[in-house]
């Protein structure tokens, strides 16, 4: 009988036993997947820190810049150095990921390069959140842009309740018209005649995280256009670390 107890205890024992340690397999695999998910599919973007300062509204403030380019597809990403994404969709770069440094006067500079068709919401056709409401188009400031002359926005905001600085910047960026050939030279060096170029500013606050994303529908066809690209981490979405 003592015998027979004491087989059946060895057998629970190693049943827990292999039981925990699939369990712990089990998380183990759930939290490397969960990380590889979560993990920036490019390396952060650092804004690049100048020894020069600003003065707004009587405060002084350091300043920095970041440069990025948005793309109609790989091909024209790579063709401007940018190959870091897998999948032929439209596309930011280098990075998703932006890291700024907090209460900094950042300037930022987007190539752009792709087509468009009409803005579900004309509200994000507007520049917010920019240093006097503005954006510099090819040499040229403007504080909007018509529903049907934008390709893509880069919209900077804080995550919903979030206890952080608040943050919202709202860039619409114009379209390369298009031809039967194509798209159309532009009028932009910086460019190579071949996009616009959008520079504006705006002024970080204390650390914190937040997030940005285009608001132009350039996804496939499903889900009202914000499929593919728009719904995969990476191409027209992203994080901004200020830190």
């Amino acid at each position: 009988m003592e015998t027979t107890t004491s087989t059946s205890s060895s057998k629970r024992l190693i049943s827990a036993l292999v039981f925990v340690v699939l369990g712990v397999a089990v998380v183990g695999t759930v939290g490397f997947t969960l990380h590889t998910l979560s993990a920036d599919p490019q390396k952060p973007l650092y804004a690049t820190k100048s020894s020069e300062t600003i003065v707004i509204d009587g405060k002084s403030y350091p300043k920095a810049s970041a440069v990025l380019g948005v793309y109609p597809d790989k091909e024209t990403a790579a063709k401007h150095g940018y190959t870091a994404n897998k999948h032929d969709y439209v596309q930011y770069g280098p990075s998703s990921h932006l890291v700024l440094p907090a209460h900094t006067y950042v300037t930022m500079t987007i190539h752009a390069y792709d087509g468009g068709e009409e803005l579900n919401n004309p509200y994000f056709g507007k520049v917010v959140g920019t240093i006097g409401g503005t954006m510099n188009v090819d040499g040229v400031d403007v504080n909007s842009l018509p529903s049907t002359g934008v390709q893509h926005t880069w919209t900077l905001h804080g995550i919903p309740s979030s206890s952080q600085d608040p943050l919202f910047v709202n860039v619409p960026l114009p379209i390369v018209e298009e031809g039967d050939k194509g798209f159309l030279p532009t009028q932009d060096p910086g460019t190579n005649f071949e996009g616009h170029t959008v520079t504006f500013s705006f002024i970080t606050g204390g650390a914190g995280d937040y997030v940005w994303n285009c608001e132009y529908p350039c996804g496939d066809g499903s889900y009202a256009k914000f499929g593919a690209a728009m719904s995969a981490y990476g191409y027209m979405s992203g994080k901004v670390t200020v830190a």
